[in-house]
């Protein structure tokens, strides 16, 4: 919980007590601008109403309740979390959908060819398309693909990276998308080709990396903290980007629309987390905590 209250300072709720968190808290239990019952898929039917209330603090960004209802119709919350919403649309093939170990929740498990990794997010939406308990054919039939974003708490703002030898290095990086992409599609004979280009990539990165700066290096990097991790450190160009400011905190957070190893999402994060001046063109360097709604 401590590391959630983290992310919070991401949408405006920075430094606030547990006492003003709760008090957020039970605004959200008693006037939702959203409430998603559970979709029950398999069946069964339960003794107590499961539920998702949403609160909007901004347009896309808000606090997100799970709970129940008990037998005297009292909410009873099991989770809250920050979260951003974003509508452009990430993938639409092999999502999967993984329940939490440790925590409450589930994550999406998302096979994203630009970036030669699975990629694990945190579903925002998760009683729009099932119940949470168990996850069938009938909840992936409901899959339209997903969109992604992300929470960041602490953040530093890079300068851009160019100059002559970058254009070489985009080169060989572009032609290693494609082949990712012509892999993920079936085509066998793309694999040694494949390990070949890594291989040219890696040796002009580690000759420059001994002269320059890694970051003046490398342009973007997308990294798990872990095995099955939604926690990501992150070096992405920032494409677009705006403000809010949260009147009732007096905070003002940023929207960073990324570009990051192929990809695009965007990443929300205090003005006070951030070290440096953001613009379009710099990049966004920092941890990411993913997030994704699954789009039906």
């Amino acid at each position: 919980m401590e590391l959630m209250n983290e992310y919070m300072s991401a949408v405006g709720l920075g430094g606030l007590s547990l006492n003003e968190l709760e008090d957020i808290y039970r605004i959200v239990e008693k006037n939702p601008d959203l409430t998603q019952e559970a979709r029950y898929l398999d069946g069964h039917s339960y003794q107590d109403r499961i539920f998702e209330l949403t609160k909007y603090i901004t347009r896309r960004t808000g606090i997100r309740e799970r709970g129940f209802l008990d037998r005297d119709g009292n909410f009873v919350r099991q989770e809250v979390f920050p979260f951003v919403e974003s509508q452009e649309k990430a993938t639409e093939n092999g999502i999967t959908l993984e329940r939490l170990k440790s925590l409450p929740g589930c994550m999406a498990r998302t096979e994203i060819p630009q970036l030669g990794c699975v990629l694990y997010s945190y579903i925002q939406n998760l009683y729009e398309i099932s119940d949470g308990r168990e996850f069938t054919e009938q909840t992936d039939a409901l899959y339209d693909g997903l969109s992604l974003s992300g929470l960041s708490y602490t953040g530093m703002i890079l300068l851009p990276k160019g100059d002559a030898n970058d254009k070489e290095l985009s080169r060989m990086e572009g032609h290693r998308n494609r082949l990712k992409n012509e892999l993920y599609n079936g085509n066998d004979d793309a694999y040694d080709q494949l390990t070949l280009t890594e291989m040219q990539i890696y040796t002009t990165i580690d000759k420059r990396a001994r002269k320059d700066s890694i970051y003046g290096v490398v342009e973007t990097t997308f990294m798990p903290r872990g095995i099955e991790d939604d926690m990501y450190y992150c070096i992405g160009v920032i494409e677009d980007m705006s403000e809010d400011e949260i009147g009732f905190t007096g905070q003002s957070i940023y929207h960073l629309m990324l570009s990051c190893c192929g990809i695009r999402f965007e990443v929300t994060i205090g003005k006070d987390s951030l070290l440096g001046e953001p613009e379009i063109g710099r990049r966004f360097k920092g941890m990411v905590w993913m997030q994704s709604k699954i789009l039906v």
